[in-house]
């Protein structure tokens, strides 16, 4: 059995398995910052709101966005330009898969 992950130690986690991520978030269902970036919040629940999906990937010039999410919780980080969008929504679901319901 795979241990269950507190939303810091689920992005700490994160950045072990993919040196690309620059930072991240955890939220909530209802888009309450649990862990992270305070400043990628707003940005994070506007953006799986507007997207209605639960996978997202947005790609520019400077660096790319994943999000994952599940009925419980959503994980969003800014990663490196470079970074492999299969490998990236791979370790996205691991982690959020391991995340228990304690901030």
């Amino acid at each position: 059995m795979t241990a269950t992950l507190s939303p810091a130690a689920a992005l700490a986690h994160l950045t072990e398995l993919s040196p690309d991520v620059r930072e991240g978030i955890v939220l909530d269902a209802g888009g309450t910052r649990l862990a992270g970036s305070a400043a990628l919040a707003g940005p994070a629940a506007e953006l799986l709101d507007q997207a209605g999906a639960p996978e997202i990937e947005v790609v520019t010039e400077r660096g790319a966005v994943f999000v994952a999410a599940d009925g419980e919780h959503a994980i969003a980080v800014v990663a490196a330009r470079a970074a492999l969008p299969s490998l990236m929504f791979c370790d996205l679901r691991a982690v959020l898969g391991r995340l228990g319901g304690a901030r």
